[in-house]
């Protein structure tokens, strides 16, 4: 495994992955078309590679499968040692435990992982999280950047009916409704969860589990262009209602979608077992608000300014 040097344009993942672990076994042959893997056996190295000097930074992934329930203490510290650059924007912290011990995932999530993975699984399993965290950690980032170009680009939007087809209107669209809230950021990464989802799954008719098999072997673009020439796909559109009052955003969302069991997603605060499918979960923290209709394909989202309780704007 070749030390820290990110000098390419491939995002890369950094695995703190020491010899008494579950994780050291599963790296030779990690590294793929969609990102390079360096690995490092010191805390210490872990906050070298930044989000702000290093833009490629994809990932970083702690093995904590070697140590006992009671070094919760440990398990926090060796996730401060993450640059806090990164962390602060959104970067993924996957920790890696062995399942056959006890542990408690959401004292872990609490310490600053944002995902758990079992070292028992596997190599593929891994692979297939990184893939997935590291291309929506991507998105974040470039959202944060159409943000800062498009900061006084319009004027104020009140009131109106909006459709797209592809991701790249989606986001745009995502951007400029969002610069309708004093603090758009949250409505922006929250909006373009629920549009993408929209054309992925709805318009383009792919699955959960499809997506995350397309994303790790670096196929999801093309495939997602293909879709785009079918028949049965071709005329699909989302369509977005918007309103906006003294106080508060209003947005529903429709696509042409056979829709998707949502009550997975949903139904538990602390999160779902499914391997990805965090877009969801990011969305309901961006809104106060965040109701399914039907079989899914139609969602209701409300942002108060200030909050729920809040009065005008």
């Amino acid at each position: 495994m070749s030390p820290v040097r990110i000098n390419n344009k491939q995002p890369v993942a950094v695995a703190l992955a020491p010899e008494e672990g579950l994780l050291k076994p599963m790296l030779d042959g990690m590294a793929c078309r969609e990102f390079d893997l360096f690995r490092t056996e010191t805390a210490a190295e872990l906050a070298i590679p930044s989000a702000e000097s290093h833009p490629n930074m994809g990932a970083f992934v702690i093995d904590t499968s070697h140590l006992a329930e009671e070094m919760q203490s440990t398990m926090e510290a060796l996730v401060d040692s993450v640059d806090a650059a990164f962390r602060d924007a959104g970067g993924p912290v996957i920790g890696i435990v062995d399942g056959d011990k006890p542990y408690d995932e959401g004292t872990l999530l609490a310490h600053g992982f944002s995902k758990i993975v079992d070292g028992r699984l596997g190599q593929r399993a891994l692979r297939l999280v990184l893939s997935i965290e590291i291309e929506e950690f991507a998105r974040l980032r470039l959202l944060r950047t159409e943000l800062k170009k498009r900061s006084s680009a319009i004027g104020q939007i009140v009131q109106g009916q909006f459709r797209f087809k592809t991701r790249r209107e989606a986001q745009n669209l995502a951007t400029m409704l969002s610069m309708t809230c004093p603090n758009p950021m949250p409505i922006a990464i929250g909006l373009t969860e629920l549009f993408i989802n929209s054309v992925e799954h709805g318009c383009l008719d792919i699955g959960h589990d499809e997506k995350g098999r397309l994303i790790e072997d670096g196929l999801l673009a093309q495939e997602i262009e293909r879709r785009r020439t079918m028949p049965e796909f071709c005329d699909r559109v989302v369509t977005v209602d918007f309103r906006r009052e003294p106080n508060r955003l209003f947005f529903e969302v429709k696509d042409g979608g056979k829709g998707f069991d949502f009550k997975a997603y949903v139904a538990n605060s602390e999160g779902h077992s499914k391997k990805h499918g965090r877009g969801i979960m990011m969305a309901n923290g961006c809104f106060e608000e965040l109701t399914y209709k039907g079989n899914g394909n139609e969602v209701h989202a409300v942002h108060y300014f200030g909050g729920r309780n809040a009065g005008t704007d």
